[in-house]
């Protein structure tokens, strides 16, 4: 099992904007997040896995913060596309807890399951 910790508020998978030539693109502040959790992710897992996996993601907030979480799944499981696995069509287990803390974070463990 692998385990990738995120620092920092999570953010959410934004909904696509559209240029004025009508190409679609992701807002600035997804894509930037998804890079850190890429990067966070080829930190902990060194080749993309290439079996079935099971993700475990705790979203740890602070106070009343309450973010959509399933999007948050989305923004984690698209930063990690082509870095922990080869695509997140793999993903054939998936749990997603928010919890207050003390630290806003994201943990994700990942593994290859049957």
């Amino acid at each position: 099992m692998y385990k990738i910790v995120i620092p920092g508020r999570p953010v959410p998978k934004g909904r696509p904007r559209f240029s004025k030539t009508g190409h679609a693109y992701t807002p600035e502040r997804t894509r930037q997040y998804e890079e850190l959790v890429g990067w966070k992710a080829r930190e902990a897992v060194k080749q993309p896995l290439e079996g079935n996996i099971a993700l475990y993601i705790r979203v740890y907030v602070k106070r009343n913060v309450y973010p959509d979480i399933d999007n948050i799944a989305k923004s984690c499981m698209d930063g990690m596309n082509g870095v922990a696995y080869k695509d997140d069509k793999q993903v054939s287990y998936l749990t997603i807890q928010r919890l207050k803390g003390n630290e806003e974070k994201v943990e994700i463990e990942i593994e290859e399951v049957s």
